[in-house]
């Protein structure tokens, strides 16, 4: 695989020589591209108990716009007036969604749903109730969703954190999930973007093997992307997956 690997980042006019590659073969080096590619998202998420701080800020910048109102927790008990409890209250945090009484019901608002209800919280995993929180518990007895200083939104983080933090071990597991799955299909996406719209005479089969090892160019400036914290290595990966697509099918030898 280091040949492969060599080979795919900088001599892409060899990479005919993986041509007739195994089918395990190549899907064994698009695993590890995978890898690659979801691994520094999934150690950021394994490394954080609760909400991250881009979380806890997120929360902040969208409590007035999303979360705010006349409703109000009193002696433990969640006020809302009667014109406004069919109305959506929610904002949505990475897999968490945050909501007041109602909240959407699609798939993709079914991850972790923390949803605040007249006699508590309730926290659902995938769609099934796992715990109801009572205010009291979670520090939120009396909360008044119209104040919006700091130190009153700071209280609700907090509340929301300590759900979170309990419960961290399903939730790590489903955003490692999803970062898997959201990688592979960005990487099968330019796999067949590159193997379809080439104009090269050859099997389609071919083109999607060398359209899988083309990948590496993309992966490693993704990473520089994420250490370095500038998107135009992201632009740079693409562009250069494209040259390197072109350069491989230039040197082509049908054997």
């Amino acid at each position: 695989m280091y040949q492969r690997f060599k080979r795919a980042l900088l001599i892409p006019s060899e990479l005919y020589l993986y041509l007739k590659d195994s089918w395990l073969n190549v899907w064994v080096y698009f695993f590890l591209m995978l890898m690659l590619t979801a691994l520094p998202f999934m150690m950021i998420t394994f490394a954080n108990n609760g909400f991250s701080d881009r979380n806890k800020i997120e929360i902040k910048d969208q409590f007035v716009e999303k979360l705010s109102g006349t409703h109000i927790i009193v002696d433990g008990e969640l006020i809302v007036e009667q014109a406004f409890l069919n109305q959506d209250k929610y904002m949505n945090i990475d897999i968490y969604t945050i909501g007041i009484v109602n909240t959407p019901t699609s798939p993709e608002y079914q991850g972790i749903r923390i949803i605040l209800v007249k006699d508590g919280v309730k926290l659902y995993t995938f769609g099934v109730l796992a715990k109801t929180y009572s205010y009291d518990e979670l520090g939120l007895s009396n909360f008044n969703f119209s104040d919006y200083s700091l130190t009153n939104i700071d209280k609700f983080i907090r509340a929301m954190n300590l759900i979170a933090i309990e419960y961290s071990g399903p939730t790590k597991v489903f955003s490692s999930f999803v970062t898997l799955l959201s990688s592979a299909i960005e990487l099968i996406f330019f796999v067949f973007i590159s193997a379809t719209f080439s104009r090269t005479l050859i099997p389609v089969k071919f083109k999607f093997k060398i359209a899988i090892y083309v990948l590496t160019p993309y992966v490693v400036m993704s990473l520089f992307a994420l250490f370095l914290g500038s998107g135009l290595f992201i632009f740079l990966g693409i562009i250069l997956m494209m040259i390197y697509m072109r350069i491989a099918f230039s040197k082509l030898k049908m054997i």
